[in-house]
């Protein structure tokens, strides 16, 4: 084979991987590449299909042309990566000793206020767009809003939510820059995967209907969130500044909890009308609901519960 088809062959493999099992290749002179087998994708939609119990044998006619979405292998592919660098940036951190650094260098502030700014308003653009594009198909319930394959702005609003939880990747990327794995916990970690492969099985199946509500909410938090990180790296390390401008992060603990209570107040309702939505959904925003709900509980207890002063009964010598 010579250089110019291998060249070709590595463009088509970049492009079978963006494009996952649905590739098919083009002629390239006297040869012709078979179309690509993708047997991890299987073997996930398999699991889905049988174990979990999710209906995914109608994907959507528009998401799963666009890139990451018809395979399940690039997003569990950005996930495998993020861990091993995770994994091997904790481990270089722990053995070479490396203390949280007290004040971050200007080139990391810059970053961090830039890559807080960006979510903020990126969050802000999702959130006001679901609410405008539930509106303009005629969306007339919080929740049971029958499912229609077609709506391009609605698909196209729940495919830049799923990419943006790839990007939200550089969250722990950042803890790593500054050397603090206090951050980086297993609820971290275990919400920052799962969430992307969650809203991978929802572009790829149901990017519309009631798939809203829980985007639009979702990204109003984040608006939040990620506002309240642009104040803290902006007040950086003065106390008496984070004491009149970051006073609000038990409420915004709080926000969270109570979005995904929300989530499974709209799971319950799935699970009970299924005809609105395809059958095992409810299932597993329910369950995945429940597990956000009991680790940020946990994480709330732990940081702003404060244990009761109890009296102390002075001994006599």
């Amino acid at each position: 084979m010579s250089s110019a088809d291998r060249m070709e062959w590595t463009m088509n493999l970049i492009h079978a991987f963006l494009n996952g099992s649905n590739f098919q290749s083009e002629e390239i002179g006297a040869h012709r590449v078979k179309p690509l087998r993708d047997p991890v994708g299987e073997l996930v939609f398999e699991l889905l299909e049988n174990v979990v119990r999710v209906d995914m044998k109608s994907p959507n006619p528009i998401t799963t042309q666009l890139p990451m979405v018809s395979s399940p292998v690039p997003v569990l592919s950005c996930i495998c990566l993020y861990l091993l660098v995770v994994r091997l940036w904790s481990a270089h951190i722990r053995s070479s000793r490396q203390e949280p650094r007290k004040e971050d260098p200007l080139a990391l502030r810059c970053l961090v206020i830039v890559h807080n700014l960006f979510l903020c308003i990126l969050s802000l653009f999702m959130a006001v767009g679901f609410i405008v594009a539930a509106r303009f198909y005629g969306y007339k319930r919080i929740w049971g809003n029958e499912y229609v394959e077609r709506e391009p702005a609605m698909n196209l609003l729940v495919y830049a939510f799923y990419i943006s939880k790839l990007y939200e990747f550089m969250d722990t990327a950042i803890m790593l820059f500054r050397r603090n794995l206090r951050q980086a916990t297993y609820l971290h970690l275990y919400h920052h995967t799962t969430i992307s492969i969650i809203w991978w099985i929802i572009c790829y199946r149901v990017p519309g209907a009631d798939a809203y509500f829980s985007a639009a909410v979702n990204s109003g938090i984040h608006v939040a969130m990620y506002f309240y990180y642009l104040l803290a790296a902006i007040v950086g390390g003065d106390e008496k500044r984070k004491r009149k401008y970051l006073f609000w992060g038990k409420y915004l603990t709080m926000m969270q909890m109570l979005q995904f209570l929300s989530f499974i107040g709209q799971a319950i309702y799935a699970i009970y009308r299924p005809e609105f939505y395809p059958k095992g959904f409810g299932r597993m925003l329910f369950v995945y609901s429940c597990s956000l709900l009991a680790f940020f509980g946990n994480f709330f207890v732990k940081k702003y519960r404060r244990p009761r002063q109890t009296k102390t009964v002075t001994k006599e010598e």
